[in-house]
This record gives structure tokens, sequence and C-alpha cells, in this order.
């Protein structure tokens, strides 16, 4: 009766559907800091200056997922700026075809410092009042406190279309 009960058990687990296929790498980290892009794990960096359909691929690679939108605002002090977004929050700022600037909007990405949009500002850090909100820098990342809340809405570097 043993017996059967084994060779039952060992036929049953044979009808399992076991998935061999490995799994899905997990996006790289990305950086966002002063001088553009640093990946994770490398000492290659996505620098401003770089062109535009290389960065975002590269940065579509390293995510996971190609950006969510990708438009041009045609009225920005810079003149015209390509924008790619991407769903973790972060928008990317092409002029004439360069990378040039990008931004978190959104909480997903940390930039350099440790600063990421819907959290506070670091402790002790001192804000100018600008016709945007409450604006600071560390280390040439900027970062805005709007409409008199406690969290960071944008984390920046670059060009930016701020009408202010």
């Amino acid at each position: 009766m043993r017996a059967l009960f084994i060779l039952l058990a060992v036929g049953l687990s044979a009808c399992s559907t076991l998935d061999l296929r490995p799994a899905a790498p997990a996006p790289a980290g990305l950086t966002p800091d002063a001088a553009g892009l640093q990946p994770a794990g490398t000492d290659l960096r996505i620098d401003f200056g770089r062109a535009q359909e290389g960065v975002i691929e590269t940065v579509s690679r390293l995510l996971g997922s190609d950006p969510v939108d990708i438009g041009t605002i045609e009225e920005c002090g810079a003149g015209p700026v390509t924008t790619a977004y991407w769903d973790v929050g972060l928008m990317l700022n092409f002029i004439d075809g360069d990378f040039d600037g990008w931004a978190l909007v959104e909480p997903g990405l940390t930039a350099a410092g440790g600063l990421e949009a819907g959290t506070p500002p670091p402790p002790g850090v001192t804000t100018t009042e600008t016709t945007l909100g409450r604006e600071f820098e560390i280390d040439g990342v900027w970062a805005l406190v709007e409409d008199g809340g406690p969290d960071m809405t944008h984390v920046w570097s670059g060009t930016q279309c701020f009408f202010r």
C-alpha cells in the first residue's frame, strides 16, 4: 500500500507545470546626478550631450521598459525640448537631439544625494522661496517643494522647461 501511495505521489508531481525558464532579470539601478545618469555596477555613464536615440535605447534597457510618452514642448525658454517619460517618474530632456537634462517627478528613482520625488527634503537643507515654491540644490541636483507641502515634487539637473 505504501508503494502505491509513493507511486501515486510521484506520478501526480510529474503532472505539475514546472517552468524551467530563467526569471527575467531585474532592471538595473540608475542614479540621476548633476552630469547625467549613472547606471549601477559600471563606471560607464550617460552624460549630458549624448545623442537622444542612444540615450533612450540605453535607459529603456536599464529600466526594463520603453518610455510611456515622448513629446516636444515647443515653447520653452531654451527652445523646443523633446521629453521622454518612463513610468518610474523619470523624464529625460533633449535639445536639438542631445541629452540636456532629467527630472524625477514621481517616486520611483533616487537621485544623487538621496533626493527622491515624493519624499521630504534632507534635514537641515536651506531652501529658497521662488515663484515655483521652495527650491534647494545639493551638488548640482535641484529639488522643489511646492504648494506648501512637506515633500519634494520635482528633482532635476540640466535643462528644464519651467515657467517662472
